[in-house]
């Protein structure tokens, strides 16, 4: 099991989301306990840059694990996703 701590980059003009730090032994479940954490600080920033639609999100990783960001596809229109708020992650403990 590896655990991170993940910070969180600006949105808008703010940095609007605390860090957290995040068991990543299943790694759907981890990225979920990112977006339950960090959507009820995203919501009102997103409304006030006129995307509150982009809430409904989810949060995905790189593949070396060091770098993350969140994701809204509109399945419905058509349209292409939109990145934001970037994350540098970081190990803090690993077990074997």
């Amino acid at each position: 099991m590896t655990t991170y701590r993940i910070e969180f980059g600006k949105l808008g003009d703010s940095y609007p989301v605390p860090p957290i730090t995040v068991d990543w032994d299943d790694p759907t479940e981890a990225a979920r306990v990112v977006a339950r954490h960090a959507v009820p600080f995203l919501k009102p920033v997103l409304q006030d840059l006129g995307h509150p639609e982009y809430a409904d999100c989810f949060f995905r990783t790189s593949k070396d694990m060091t770098y993350g960001d969140f994701l809204h596809l509109d399945l419905v229109g058509g349209k292409n996703g939109a990145q934001f708020c970037p994350a540098r992650l970081t190990v803090v403990e690993t077990q074997s």
